[in-house]
């Protein structure tokens, strides 16, 4: 009887988390800007297709930590911008919960503890520019400033095409999802007044076959929801400026060099072997074939949200 009353409790639990998080008003391209303030030393959202907890132990950081947290892969979810207030009550309840749990489940003996893989501290990012000399710094962080204000307005057009070219297919298609949710909702999420305010490599590494980069993204934007069939507001604000953190994970192959001309990354079509200039576009004008970044270039293939903060 009390092993049942258990479980129908930690279901309410699961139920109740559920609702809440569906009740949160999430914006901007990939659902990380909310209601009210997140992170800033507290919790952070993460997604993207690795499920591995990373560092920042490379020694060129500027003193920068980058927040431990493990990539999910889940859609429908960006970040818990909501009232944090219902989080932690609910979180408090189901640890007391499962903790009541283990000490019915039977007395002595070690319990099995999972513990999430950590990856090893970063590298000197001197490290990847004596592999490949033509890496130049400033370049990428410029480049991935401008790739964020393109996914924001994809976002916003609703025309998420253009981002396969510089995204792996797993991050690509979750953030597809959940556009393809506004549309069929009949709502479109305006992303305006954007700024990409510093970019900043925070960590090199290198992770089996691949060289990872990650940068954090500082950036303001105002962001609101309207209604397809009506044009109200649903949701956000016109006025209210978010100001957003973000870390992007890029990935590379090794063993790729940086091209002299690192401004274009041209690559041929390998279906009818047409040049394609693959910053613009991954779409081949010629025979419509998508091409995507990470056979050539770097890859984004996770995006964690650090924080909010929110002014007006």
């Amino acid at each position: 009887m009390k092993k049942q009353f258990r479980r129908t409790l930690l279901l309410i639990v699961v139920l109740l988390c559920c609702l809440t998080l569906g009740a949160y008003s999430l914006a901007d391209a990939g659902n990380f800007s909310g209601g009210s303030d997140w992170g800033g030393g507290g919790g952070s959202s993460d997604w993207g297709s690795s499920g591995s907890s990373w560092d920042s132990g490379s020694s060129w950081s500027s003193g920068s930590t980058y927040d431990n947290g493990s990539y999910s892969g889940s859609s429908g979810i960006g970040c818990l911008g909501g009232n944090l207030f219902t989080v932690i009550v609910i979180v408090v309840i189901a640890l007391v919960v499962l903790r009541n749990l283990r000490k019915g489940s039977g007395s002595g003996g070690g319990q099995n503890v999972y513990n999430a893989a950590r990856e090893e501290p970063g590298l000197p990012l001197d490290t990847l520019k004596q592999k490949d000399p033509n890496f130049n710094e400033q370049v990428l962080l410029e480049k991935v400033g401008n790739q964020y204000i393109q996914m924001q307005d994809a976002w916003q057009d609703k025309h998420w095409e253009p981002m396969r070219a510089i995204m792996t297919d797993a991050l690509y298609n979750q953030m597809a999802r959940q556009l393809q949710a506004l549309i069929d909702a009949h709502q479109t999420n305006h992303v305006e007044r954007i700024a990409v305010l510093e970019t900043r490599i925070v960590r090199y590494a290198v992770e089996g076959d691949n060289d990872v980069l990650v940068v954090r993204i500082s950036t303001r934007i105002t962001d609101y929801t309207t209604d397809d069939r009506t044009g109200n507001i649903v949701s956000g604000s016109t006025t209210r400026e978010l100001f957003m953190v973000y870390d992007w994970k890029l990935t590379r192959q090794k063993d790729m060099k940086t091209l002299e001309q690192p401004s274009m990354t041209q690559v041929s079509c390998p279906n009818c072997g047409a040049p394609l200039d693959i910053n613009h576009t991954g779409k081949c004008p010629y025979c419509g074939t998508v091409v995507t970044l990470s056979d050539h270039d770097w890859a984004l293939s996770a995006i964690k949200g650090i924080s909010q903060r929110t002014v007006g």
